[in-house]
């Protein structure tokens, strides 16, 4: 279970997040649906640890969220490998980031994301998708129970789309609890338990069940007709 606290977060006079708090149940996946500039990149990345808090919690299973306790795998921002390596050499470079990281496993992850047949090709010939799925396959080389992923459909062709979709709901039913960002609502919600909506840096909304439901109306109810945060 990944519980989200009171998160706050200022920079300088801006607050950013205000008192977020929300729980996702263990081996479901959820979306993180807001505008731009609502405050979902800052949340995930203190999630991720790449942002301190100002203040509240983050548990998953009842300890703090930590990739060394081999309970995070992520996905922010851009991807950024070696270009002069290929895609099996750059993960065999950042598994000495963990303990116990086999050669098997770095096959696995390869397999698993559709990029067994780029794992030789060097990362500067890797198009925008492929990049994506070596970021991917990345995000879960440490065998994480809780992944982390901000637009992980950016850069994929339609096929590529429906094999992470796919590859995300295998992980979610081996156990893996997933909370997902993103803009494209209906894609989210084809494969979402959940979601919660934040707007101007505040949680508005929370659905533990969406399935039937038309996430696209609801979450447009959320934002004025010009595109503007309510």
């Amino acid at each position: 279970m990944l519980e989200i606290k009171s998160i706050c977060k200022n920079f300088g006079e801006k607050r950013v997040l205000k008192d977020v708090s929300f729980t996702i149940p263990t081996a479901q996946v959820w979306s993180l649906l807001g505008i731009n500039g609502a405050g979902k990149s800052t949340l995930l990345k203190i999630i991720c640890q790449l942002l301190p808090a100002d203040k509240g919690e983050i548990l998953f299973n009842g300890i703090s969220v930590d990739p060394q306790n081999g309970n995070l795998g992520c996905m922010i921002e851009s991807p950024s490998f070696l270009r002069d390596l290929t895609g099996r050499q750059n993960l065999k470079a950042l598994s000495f980031l963990y303990q116990g990281i086999s050669n098997k496993r770095i096959d696995e992850v390869m397999e698993l994301t559709g990029m067994s047949d780029h794992a030789n090709t060097l990362f500067k010939k890797y198009s925008t998708g492929m990049k994506q799925r070596l970021y991917f396959a990345y995000s879960i080389l440490n065998h994480p129970q809780l992944i982390v992923l901000d637009e992980p459909f950016n850069g994929l062709d339609p096929i590529g789309i429906k094999h992470m979709k796919d590859t995300i709901r295998f992980l979610s039913k081996k156990g893996c609890t997933i909370l997902i960002s993103g803009h494209n609502i209906s894609d989210l919600q084809e494969i979402s338990d959940g979601a919660v909506i934040i707007d101007q840096g505040k949680v508005v909304s929370i659905y533990p069940e969406i399935q039937g439901m038309n996430m696209t109306d609801v979450f447009l109810q959320s934002v004025k007709s010009d595109g503007t945060a309510q």
